[in-house]
């Protein structure tokens, strides 16, 4: 069968038994997380606060192992935009990515990595979309609240690497397992290179120049 042209707002491909491969969508048709092949919604993919289309890649679980995502907008005179190729963890988040982000003008690009724990995070999904389901912005930013608070005390949100372009410059980030930048190689759009070391406060302690 052949087709000239489709015109589609989402495109599921899934496996035999059900489970998605691949997820292509438009915004107010993206999917929520999923994890084992159920899906769980999240707050954060249904607000305008995440502009965002793409496509969703999946394991032979079902679970979401990556997306690339794209962004832009014009919107009360201010200019954003923004796009990220992710790579996740087995049962996990993101531990890589490709990101680049824009607002006014003001960029940022470059590759990242972070630390993920051990184990599923299918517990904190069903939180998540519990948040999701919350009428009420006061219990939905409670149940978020505790979700960041469960995921720090088993290690996520700590990002460990940043290679690439900050603003005008140049900049390499190592990160301690608590997610504090503790050296920090920059060269200026000028040219001015460093090498900085920084105590976990974000203070730094010594500065190396040519």
């Amino acid at each position: 069968m052949k087709i000239d042209e489709l015109t589609v707002e989402r495109l599921n491909v899934v496996e035999p038994d059900g489970k998605p491969r691949v997820i292509i969508s438009n915004r107010p048709r993206f999917p929520g997380i999923y994890m084992n092949g159920k899906e769980y919604r999240h707050p954060w993919r249904e607000t305008d606060e995440a502009p965002r289309g793409g496509f969703l890649f999946f394991n032979d679980d079902g679970d979401e192992v990556g997306g690339y995502l794209f962004h832009s907008a014009l919107k009360d005179g201010h200019q954003t935009a923004s796009t990220m190729l992710t790579f996740d963890q087995f049962k996990q988040d993101q531990i890589m990515a490709l990101n680049y982000n824009e607002t006014d003008g003001k960029r940022n690009a470059g590759l990242e990595l972070w630390d993920q724990p051990e184990g599923s995070m299918q517990p904190l999904l069903v939180k998540v979309d519990k948040a999701a389901r919350a009428t009420a912005k006061d219990e939905r930013d409670a149940i978020m609240k505790e979700v960041h608070e469960d995921g720090q005390k088993q290690g996520r949100f700590g990002e460990r690497f940043f290679a690439g372009k900050s603003g005008p410059d140049s900049v390499v980030k190592l990160f301690d397992k608590a997610g504090n930048p503790r050296l920090v190689m920059t060269v200026t759009d000028v040219g001015e290179a460093s090498l900085e070391f920084r105590d976990p406060q974000g203070k730094a302690v010594k500065r190396i120049t040519p």
